[in-house]
């Protein structure tokens, strides 16, 4: 044994991490797919939005008079405090990244049939939680920018039958984008919605552990599901990992080499209600939200983006076959291609006007 080694052993000698993560990581198929690992990524992600931000609310001004202010001084006088925004700021975006496409993955493989139908359910509401925290942290810098798209996203609640000025109310806290919203915002993201992903997160890895992960899908002719035969093995550490450690590599080259690549100029600037700036428009994920009711009548682009909800969570019940291969599912897989086309186009055309 190397001395190097000695600590390590120490350490597991006495605390059992090793025995406790083949206990508690879930199996996986014996041939695991790169793509598998997003779960172990979007868990670290997750962490790392906590610590970052925990870091941040030691010099963040909770208070829209002073929010913007705080910021400034947090990225040019607190010692490493640029960093910590930035990894924090580019490990939202790439969160919301690996939950989008661990949602593909999930749904081109045909791993949301049963019995795994509440691992999709539980990933769905991942991901409609991780896009209210990614807009609820939007805000709380108080620019120029975040002032004005959280106005234009929160308008679109406004499209909604007889509840939509209602609902806008809420959300703002008031007729407008003001202190109201700044305040639930702030607690939203350093509260409610943590704790509810947190919990989901759990509930979402133990039903993985449960069930083991899905594994690759095969063409096939029999009815019986591919994995009751494939062999098993607990989830190995070092594979995740890898994975991790290519994700803060990712990371880390957004912070270094496109620092500013998620910051339009409208973000250094303060907020100014009175002055409405040109070419202002919502972070990436939300751009197709912005674009579609420009295309379509707003009733319309409403009742497209409930049906897509409510799709994707009858989905299980929609595709309810044993087979798993996107070959063997026609439908649904040309479904998900022309889905994730929309979402670009929409995306191109809403950066483009």
């Amino acid at each position: 044994m190397s001395a190097s080694s000695r600590p390590a052993r120490w350490l597991d000698d006495r605390l059992g991490l090793r025995a406790w993560l083949r206990t508690r990581l879930p199996a996986v198929p014996a041939s695991r797919s790169a793509w598998r690992s997003l779960g172990a990524i979007l868990v670290f992600f997750f962490a790392l939005q906590i610590l970052t931000g925990s870091l941040l609310l030691f010099h963040f001004a909770p208070d829209p008079e002073h929010a913007f202010e705080s910021v400034r001084r947090i990225m040019r006088e607190v010692p490493y405090g640029w960093l910590v925004r930035l990894v924090h700021a580019h490990g939202a975006n790439l969160l919301v990244a690996a939950l989008f496409a661990h949602l593909v993955a999930t749904a081109w493989t045909g791993a949301y049939k049963a019995p795994r139908e509440l691992h999709w359910w539980t990933g769905c509401l991942l991901l409609l939680l991780g896009l209210g925290a990614a807009l609820t942290g939007y805000i709380l810098p108080w620019s120029q920018l975040s002032y004005w798209a959280t106005t234009i996203v929160t308008s679109t609640l406004g499209y909604v039958p007889v509840l939509g000025d209602d609902l806008v109310a809420f959300v703002r806290g008031s007729e407008r984008v003001g202190t109201a919203t700044f305040r639930r915002a702030f607690a939203a993201h350093v509260a409610l919605l943590p704790l509810a992903m947190l919990g989901l997160v759990a509930l979402h890895v133990a039903l993985a552990r449960r069930t083991g992960v899905a594994p690759r899908p095969r063409r096939q002719s029999a009815a019986a599901a591919p994995e009751e035969t494939e062999p098993r093995r607990p989830a190995a550490p070092l594979e995740i990992a890898a994975a991790v450690a290519g994700a803060f590599a990712l990371l880390v080259g957004f912070v270094v080499f496109a620092p500013n690549v998620f910051f339009p100029p409208q973000s250094f600037a303060p907020a100014n209600p009175l002055e409405t700036p040109p070419g202002v428009k919502p972070e990436w994920y939300f751009v197709w939200l912005y674009e579609l009711p420009r295309l379509l009548s707003e009733e319309i682009a409403l009742g497209l983006q409930g049906l897509a909800i409510l799709a994707l969570f009858a989905l299980p019940f929609l595709d309810r076959g044993p087979r798993r291969h996107p070959r063997d599912r026609p439908f649904v897989s040309a479904a998900i291609v022309a889905a994730a086309v929309a979402w670009l186009v929409l995306t191109v055309l809403g950066y483009r006007e």
